[in-house]
């Protein structure tokens, strides 16, 4: 399948930068792909967007056009064929939640925030004596989700299955084994169930994450079975905002 390029969104947190080397500039909350190239470990979630709208309200007002347009869709958790309204105000506001992917943004709202993130850092590598480093959010999705489990992370499943007694999932979405079964489900925590060997969480399920072609999402969510996503990395599509579409933030470093 031919490689699909993640939108370019930029992979750092506020509060800190990481230098592992003398020059050598790695965006906090990511890890190490290849050579000058990093993968968020988890996926966008309510705490970063409320920072993310915190500062906007700060700059220019609770009633500004630029603070309402950065506003997530709530609604999203409506639904005909089930109750899910306790979500529409409780997913995204209350701090249960805060570390679950932030859902309901469309493309261009990513986008903004993409922008609103570049100029963050350039001010935080500012206020760091950090040396201006040259560097673009992009990425090859299927580079990282192809990469599969290091032994230790087998062990370690192999271990949860015999706790849970052959039921361990390794992912938040549905399976064959569940058909027919009335589940709770909806999305969870970012960084549960077993990472990659890169260490990063969720590249399947929880949200599908948006691609730089607006209205494509890779990796399934936690409404999509596993089977009809994961063996062929299926890509889905999207219209508008949704519960089970989010992003994650990557970035290329050049030299």
């Amino acid at each position: 399948m031919k490689n699909i390029l993640l939108i370019t969104f930029l992979a750092l947190f506020m509060l800190s930068f990481s230098t592992h080397r003398k020059g050598e500039f790695r965006p906090p909350g990511t890890v190490k792909i290849v050579e000058n190239f990093f993968f968020d470990t988890g996926e966008m979630t309510n705490i970063d967007w409320k920072e993310y709208l915190s500062d906007l309200k700060i700059k220019h007002g609770e009633d500004s056009e630029i603070y309402k347009a950065a506003l997530p869709d709530t609604l999203v958790w409506r639904s005909e064929s089930s109750y899910n309204d306790p979500y529409v105000n409780a997913y995204f506001q209350h701090p249960s939640y805060d570390y679950y992917p932030v859902v309901g943004i469309s493309h261009e709202q990513a986008k903004a925030y993409c922008i609103w993130r570049t100029e963050a850092v350039k001010i935080m590598m500012e206020a760091n004596d950090i040396n201006p480093v040259n560097f673009q959010y992009q990425t090859e999705w299927e580079l990282v989700a192809n990469a599969g489990y290091s032994d230790k992370q087998k062990k370690s499943f192999k271990k949860q299955n015999k706790r849970y007694k052959g039921k361990a999932k390794p992912c938040n979405m549905k399976f064959e084994d569940e058909a027919g079964k009335n589940v709770a489900r909806i999305t969870s925590h970012h960084k549960r169930f077993i990472p990659n060997k890169y260490n990063v969480y969720n590249i399947y399920g929880n949200v599908a994450e948006m691609i730089s072609e607006p209205g494509i999402a890779m990796g399934g969510s936690w409404q999509d079975k596993y089977e009809e996503i994961v063996p062929t990395n299926k890509p889905l599509r999207y219209d508008s905002p949704n519960r089970w579409v989010g992003f994650r933030c990557i970035a290329e470093v050049f030299e």
